[in-house]
């Protein structure tokens, strides 16, 4: 009899997995590139990987490029099933349930050509002028210190021109978004901002599922146990050299 209550109980598990497979998980992040953008190959590398594990995974699933508000009031409303392109963070981990991270990124500081800064601590910041985008997440402590002189902008690229054109004195994002928009955004950039010597995070990039999502959990350790078997067979490397190998120079 135990046996059998057992496999009741097993099957009963299958069968709420597969039902939960058979939904489609609509999953968003904001303009952010080379992690996500409407006219990005797959969405960006954050949207690619996702929904690529999660395919693997057995899922259906629709991936959009929102801003970010609507990402915010969205998955607090269940409006949106996962977010993409997310650092950890402990505010959002109150309704978002975190995925194993796929990626690691610098975030670092950076100053016109010819400038001498050179990064210690944050306290160290206090009296520059700082370009930041509204609602992004760089590190715990810079997000925090309301001491410091931020400018508040809506993007990456308008921090970095404003950086180029001596109108703040510091922005800072990850190297990857700085790096793709000089390449591919504004090549001009390239003769006039440069990073602050010293990394003020090593952060990873991650997916997060609606925590009060049916089955969330469920959809957590499915695309972690794909994630992780995407990175033995090398397939992750594959995916992910496809958004950033040009760019880690």
């Amino acid at each position: 009899m135990r046996f059998f209550i057992i496999l009741a109980f097993a099957i009963a598990g299958l069968c709420a997995s597969l039902q939960a497979q058979e939904r489609t998980l609509t999953v968003v992040a904001d303009e952010w590139p080379p992690f996500s953008g409407e006219a990005l190959p797959g969405g960006g590398m954050s949207l690619d990987v996702i929904s690529t594990v999660l395919r693997r995974a057995g899922y259906t699933v629709d991936t959009r490029v929102v801003p970010w508000a609507r990402i915010i009031d969205g998955a607090r409303n269940g409006q949106f099933d996962i977010v993409g392109s997310l650092f950890a963070d402990a505010e959002l981990a109150q309704f978002l349930s975190y995925g194993t991270p796929f990626y690691t990124t610098e975030v670092q500081l950076v100053q016109p050509v010819g400038g001498t800064h050179r990064f210690t601590t944050v306290e160290d910041l206090r009296p520059y002028a700082i370009a930041v985008g509204e609602g992004f997440l760089y590190e715990d402590e810079f997000d925090h210190a309301e001491y410091l002189n931020k400018v508040v902008v809506t993007t990456t690229l308008q921090a970095v021109q404003m950086v180029a054109y001596g109108r703040v004195d510091l922005t800072l994002d990850s190297v990857d978004v700085v790096r793709y928009i000089i390449d591919e955004i504004d090549p001009s950039l390239v003769e006039r901002v440069t990073f602050v010597p010293g990394v003020l995070a090593a952060q990873e990039l991650h997916m997060a599922v609606r925590s009060d999502l049916e089955g969330s959990a469920q959809i957590v350790a499915d695309f972690n146990r794909t994630l992780a078997e995407m990175r033995a067979d090398g397939s992750l490397d594959a995916l992910l050299s496809k958004h950033v190998h040009d760019r880690n120079g």
